[in-house]
Parts: structure tokens; sequence; C-alpha cells
């Protein structure tokens, strides 16, 4: 049992060590979208840095106050993301975020004008922080459906 262990370590260890720095921050791009339609706070926090900060004003802690209130509010949560803009320089990322909320299921873009759906466009920053890449600040403003174009 223990040789298999240690198989799946060192595979999973080699298969993340390949891992391009962009395909890593896609990946925590995911794993956000997953969490926010699990309506799960907790699962976001490892991805924000400690030293978070927002346009806002709003440092870790109330960010995550302010998911965790969104999430109480909405029964479903369901997104519509693209990614419009991603660049990586050393270790640190920016990228631009396309998010629609509904609700319901969002097939696709073209879906947006039948659906009652919250449009908004984040500008994050990442930073790369003993491997692992956290959110280090947020902006967002509305979007329109064209934006999803």
């Amino acid at each position: 049992m223990k040789r298999w262990t240690c198989a799946v370590l060192l595979l999973w260890a080699a298969c993340s060590a390949g891992d391009t720095p962009e395909a890593a921050v896609r990946r925590v791009l995911g794993e956000l979208e997953r969490a926010a339609e699990a309506r799960d706070a907790g699962l976001i926090q490892p991805h924000l840095s400690e030293s978070y900060r927002d346009s806002e004003g709003n440092d870790r802690r109330a960010v995550l106050a302010l998911a965790t209130g969104h999430f109480l509010r909405n029964r479903s949560i369901h997104l519509l993301t693209r990614v419009s803009e991603l660049e990586v320089e050393g270790a640190a990322a920016h990228t631009v975020v396309l998010v629609a909320m509904a609700g319901t299921p969002i097939a696709d873009a073209s879906a947006l004008h039948g659906v009652h759906a919250d449009l908004y466009r984040f500008d994050l920053r990442l930073r790369n922080e003993d491997g692992h890449w956290r959110v280090t600040s947020a902006e967002w403003q509305p979007a329109s459906a064209a934006d999803f174009q």
C-alpha cells in the first residue's frame, strides 16, 4: 500500500511541477467558480492571500463575509465565466474574468439575453505564494452581455 501511495504522490508532484503558471492560475479560477456555485466561502478562503485588499477597501475577512452574505441570500448560484485576459510575469499574475451570476443555469453567452443574470467584470491580481496562486486584490464593475461575445 505504501508503494502505491508514494507512486501517486510522485505522479501528482510531477504533473504539478510541469504546470505552466497560466494553467495553475486558470485552475485557481475554476476552483473559485466551483466554490461560489457550491455557496461555500470556506472553499474560497485558501485562494485569497492573507494580504488581500480590494478597491472597495475590503480585506480578506471582509470579502469572505461579503461572499457568505451573498450565499445566504441566494439559494442557488450558477455562473458563466470567461477569462478575457491573463498575463503572468514571474510570481505575479493579472487576469480579467467576466462573470454572469444567475439563480438558474446559463448554457452559454447566447442565453444571457433570456436569463436574469448579474454581469460583472473582475480585474484580479494574483501572486504565487509558496507554490499556490492566491488573489491579492480585486476590482469589479458591471459588464454587459456584449462583453461575453
